[in-house]
């Protein structure tokens, strides 16, 4: 192994040690925060059973002391008295925090081509590494991390024909912190119900949890066609589906392979399969879940407009208790739609998290991250805000450091103004400046 491999294997290994530190040090401030709770508490019943003591005792000198009472009626003794008994060492009930908050970050499409397998190649290996050492500092600080995998692992050969990617990919990005990946998207069967279960079988192997698909229509009626996660003691329903499969229809047998948005898949993706879609949500709805999440691969490729059957489609789900809606398959960013009052966010498309980036638009996205609040007294659960970190894949020519890479685009921006080695090109400069531009411009817009 080069020295360069073995720097980046150590990236890699940081990485996972953040993110588990991350957790740990959570759990830690919790549990000091409540028992800082219950100790000013204590201290707080002290001082005011004492202040009431010496104010008796001023009152009636010359009678007895009397006992003191705590507030669940139990006697205080008189710590004076040698013959008193050890005060009780039972462990004493901790008190929960008034909120939970957790952070669910969301990717757009990564799309499998022979461009991103061969930038990977690292002789007879493939290394990703360097293409996410970036952004992955992004992925790894969230509690839930979520993207569309628009390709199989259905094993050689690699690329674009069968949209295959080594399972090496898979194992790198359960390392850089992605929990879920959408399955179900124009890719599913590419390489046949046999390509569809091997990757299926490839994520869960990565520690993955592939969401949509499903390696044969049993499984679909055992799992109901969802996924439900605690996310911090949150319970995070999950749910995908996608408007097509690059008009490649299942076979008989095997409709419930995939969850699919409309009935006419195959040919015009006019009419929305109602029945499908409110089968699956009624039955996530009846779990109770905190929070719903709908992945959906819909739209029109590299189009910014919004179908009318995409919000029906929304409509539906919104009414049927999802909460989240994020879209994928335009590979453009489109307007996000965030309602306070209602608690939904619809993120239309995400873009492209990373491919090719040779068509206009495709070469920067955004990495979503939606704030979820629960009340821990009244157990209502909340959507409270969002953010999200722009990205941009600069392609090998555009970079001293070589290379196909996602970075970030505010990080890429700084080093470049302050002449760092390996900063990207006075031309990635000034795109990056204006994909912030048109990610503000597209978010912003309105959908009716």
């Amino acid at each position: 192994m080069t020295p360069e491999r073995d720097d980046r294997q150590y990236q890699l290994e940081k990485r996972r040690q953040e993110r588990k530190a991350r957790a740990e040090q959570r759990k830690k401030q919790e549990k000091a925060r409540r028992e800082l709770m219950l100790r000013l508490g204590g201290v707080a019943l002290v001082i005011l059973m004492v202040t009431g003591l010496i104010f008796w005792v001023s009152r009636h000198p010359q009678e007895q002391i009397p006992s003191l009472t705590s507030a669940s009626g139990e006697t205080v003794q008189d710590q004076t008295d040698p013959a008193q008994p050890e005060p009780s060492t039972e462990p004493q009930p901790t008190q929960q925090e008034p909120t939970t908050v957790i952070h669910i970050k969301a990717a757009g499409d990564l799309n499998i081509t022979d461009q991103v397998i061969s930038n990977a190649a690292s002789g007879a290996t493939y290394d990703f590494t360097r293409t996410f050492l970036d952004v992955a500092p992004v992925l790894t600080d969230a509690d839930l991390t979520l993207l569309n995998f628009e390709g199989t692992l259905a094993g050689e050969p690699y690329g674009v024909s069968r949209g295959s990617a080594p399972q090496v990919l898979a194992d790198h990005l359960a390392a850089i912190g992605v929990d879920v990946v959408q399955t179900a998207n124009s890719a599913s069967i590419r390489a046949g119900l046999l390509g569809l279960q091997s990757t299926i079988d490839g994520f869960y192997h990565a520690g993955i949890v592939p969401l949509g698909t499903f390696a044969d229509p049993e499984i679909f009626r055992k799992t109901g066609g969802y996924t439900i996660l605690d996310v911090q003691g949150i319970r995070v329903a999950l749910v995908g589906f996608t408007k097509g499969m690059d008009n490649l229809g299942l076979p008989e047998g095997s409709e419930d392979c995939v969850n699919l948005l409309y009935t006419d898949y195959v040919t015009d993706y006019q009419k929305v399969d109602s029945d499908g879609i409110n089968r699956v949500l009624k039955k996530v709805a009846a779990e109770e879940p905190d929070i719903t999440i709908a992945m959906v691969h819909w739209g029109s490729e590299n189009k910014e407009e919004i179908s009318d059957t995409q919000k029906r489609i929304r409509n539906m789900m919104l009414s049927g208790g999802v909460d989240i809606i994020l879209g994928t398959h335009p590979h453009l960013v489109q307007t996000i739609d965030y309602d306070p009052s209602a608690s939904t966010l619809v993120a239309y498309s995400l873009g492209d998290f990373y491919g090719d980036a040779k068509t206009a638009g495709t070469e920067y996205s955004l990495v979503l991250d939606i704030e979820i609040t629960r009340d821990n007294e009244t157990g209502e659960t909340t959507i409270t805000g969002y953010d999200y970190t722009p990205i941009y894949t600069v392609l090998p020519e555009q970079s001293a450091q070589g290379g196909q890479r996602v970075v970030r685009i505010r990080e890429a921006m700084a080093q470049y103004e302050g002449n760092h080695i390996g900063k990207v090109t006075e031309e990635v400069y000034n795109s990056m400046a204006y994909a912030l531009t048109r990610l503000e411009e597209r978010i912003a817009q309105k959908v009716e």
